[in-house]
């Protein structure tokens, strides 16, 4: 039933990717590490522009007769939230499994044993053709591998860990050789502290996880694979050896891009005044796609720092500084509150000439004042997305959203901006949610 799902949906992605005119290219070159010309297809993303000079990170992907359609679309699905646009580059096999992919000869198989030339072949012939040839970059590579080919992106990782910087292995073939590659990243691993590579590993849960070698890798990553690596070894129930590779690229291109998103860190208020050591209640909306921290001291968040999930009480003795970590940290962001320590806002003379009902309003501006009746803190949000500038008693400010600290009295209000007249919301001391400024608090002439 599972598998029914992954083809209906893969179906689904490949119909809906042909309305949309995909850029599939077939080419070849020829190696003269293999002695022969390889047949390789290369779809560029939706958003490719010529003029642009844009160029896009490439995920390599082996067994092309069978997993260019899968990877291609599947690919296609995630980023629509996921990851950024991406070059798919799909390797035909050509019948040459058993040669290429394997790591050592086995007798009664002549010619197993090829995986160092392929690794050549990809490596100084193909990579440097696709990053001439096409829009593509020269480093963040994936490389995608199921069953022997597998075996062939484990042997890749110890052989060359630079060459790529993610690695998607669908139930290797880690029994090979009486599991010549497990002893060797055994060996391996403990001296791989400057690679900051990601693993997604994946096997079928139960006998076959010990059967192909994966329970042993896992057990080996466990005990020695460096803090510097990004890996996760995933086991999947109910799979054949055939359907790992649609969970994989699934859950492995998510894995690799994790954190990754185009909206920046979004919270209110944005800016304002502050007491010291009095706590402010500060409300954020993380993207459920992404990986926020924050601090308060003015370093720059890690992943080891406080994890933001929602509404923060903040007491800020320097600085507020919120970072949105990827694996792949050019997607990390970083931005930084503008919060000031300051004192209570004095109030003014409420004059007998004002009276409420709201606020005077001319082309541009709002003017008048606001009453406050308990002291406390207060969050004022102006609804616009366009610039604004706002004076609130003695303090302005050019932010939607801001937090002041007032005592119960009068304040003189103003506010400039563009286009239709903003409306005004807060949150009171007394009441946790936000809500319109009554219009009985509001005065004007």
């Amino acid at each position: 039933m599972k598998q029914t799902i992954c083809i209906l949906l893969v179906l689904l992605l490949a119909g809906n990717a042909t309305a949309q005119q995909v850029k599939i290219i077939r080419d070849s070159l020829y190696s003269d590490n293999l002695k022969e010309t390889r047949q390789i297809e290369v779809e560029l993303p939706d958003d490719y522009d010529p003029a642009s000079g844009k160029k896009y990170e490439v995920i390599y992907v082996t067994d092309g007769e069978w997993n260019n359609d899968i990877v291609a679309h599947m690919q296609r699905f995630v980023q629509i939230q996921f990851i950024p646009p991406c070059i798919v580059v799909s390797m035909k096999h050509m019948g040459f499994r058993d040669r290429d992919f394997t790591p050592s000869r086995l007798q009664g198989n002549p010619r197993s044993g090829g995986a160092d030339k392929f690794l050549a072949f990809m490596k100084t012939e193909l990579m440097p053709y696709i990053e001439k040839k096409y829009p593509a970059r020269a480093d963040n590579r994936v490389y995608i591998g199921s069953s022997l080919a597998g075996l062939f992106g484990m042997y890749a990782f110890l052989h060359d860990p630079l060459l790529f910087e993610s690695y998607l292995i669908s139930d290797p073939a880690m029994w090979w050789d009486n599991g010549l590659l497990l002893k060797e990243t055994g060996d391996k691993l403990p001296g791989m502290s400057n690679v900051h590579a990601s693993l997604y590993i994946t096997g079928r849960e139960g006998a076959s996880m010990r059967e192909m070698g994966v329970s042993q890798l896992d057990s080996i990553f466990r005990e020695k694979a460096p803090a510097s690596l990004h890996w996760k070894v995933t086991p999947y129930a109910g799979e054949t050896h055939n359907s790992m590779i649609f969970k994989t690229v699934f859950d492995g291109l998510k894995f690799t891009w994790a954190g990754y998103t185009t909206d920046k860190p979004r919270y209110h208020p944005m800016t304002g005044i502050v007491l010291k050591d009095k706590s402010f209640p500060l409300y954020i909306w993380p993207d459920e796609r992404a990986d926020w921290h924050y601090t308060t001291d003015g370093t720059v968040p890690t992943a080891a720092s406080p994890r933001i999930t929602g509404k923060l009480d903040l007491t800020i003795p320097v600085a507020f500084t919120i970072k949105s970590i990827c694996v792949r940290d050019e997607y990390s962001d970083t931005v930084k509150g503008s919060f000031k320590l300051g004192n209570t806002l004095p109030s003014a003379p409420l004059s007998k000439k004002l009276k409420p009902g709201g606020l005077d309003s001319l082309q541009g501006q709002l003017s008048g004042g606001i009453k406050i009746d308990t002291d406390g803190y207060y969050i004022f949000f102006v609804n616009t997305e366009d610039s604004v500038n706002i004076s609130l008693g003695n303090v302005a400010f050019d932010k939607q959203s801001f937090v002041v600290p007032l005592q119960k009295g009068y304040y003189p209000l103003k506010i400039s901006y563009k286009g239709t007249a903003p409306g005004i919301e807060w949150v009171a001391p007394a009441s946790p949610d936000s809500g319109p400024v009554p219009a009985t608090a509001l005065y004007h002439h």
